[in-house]
């Protein structure tokens, strides 16, 4: 799954040499596997192959009882929406893993949601940083405090799980 994921160069519309052939085939492997390990890569190459057709499929696993899977979905989600405006349902669900256990899963879903998605609701975006004004994570924290201050957020990578 993770050569899948990153096997070839990208084109303009964001996919890469085997995403025809490959797509359908991580698509009808979101329902057959049992792993979250290999879950989270499924969903992983999804994104890195702009499989905005998957969108609704990955969107199954935003509650999904492993944090593994649940922070795929996280990342993933920016790559499988439309670039103009993220659709709602996207948006929501980015907003509540926010909300996760887990603080990359938090961090990454929030970056997701006020760098990479574009089109998000002002008053999403504000409730939801509002909401982690006092998270337990020192980068989730200083990553709302830059974007509440000046609107512009400064944040950096965060080590992937």
């Amino acid at each position: 799954m993770r050569i899948l994921r990153e096997l070839g160069d990208q084109d303009v519309a964001g996919r890469r040499p085997f995403s025809r052939e490959g797509i359908p085939l991580l698509i009808e492997r979101l329902d057959r596997e049992a792993d979250p390990r290999v879950l989270g890569w499924v969903i992983s190459a999804l994104g890195y192959n702009r499989a905005r057709e998957a969108l609704g499929d990955v969107l199954r696993f935003v509650d999904h009882p492993h944090w593994r899977v649940r922070f795929h979905v996280a990342t993933a989600l920016p790559s499988l929406v439309d670039e103009e405006r993220i659709e709602p349902h996207a948006a929501k669900a980015l907003q509540l893993l926010c909300r996760d256990d887990e603080a990359d899963t938090r961090y990454h879903a929030l970056v997701a949601l006020i760098e990479e998605a574009s089109g998000v609701e002002r008053d999403l975006i504000t409730q939801t940083l509002t909401d982690l004004l006092n998270d337990p994570d020192e980068q989730v924290r200083e990553l709302v405090a830059a974007q509440l201050s000046d609107g512009s957020p400064k944040c950096g990578p965060r080590e992937s799980p």
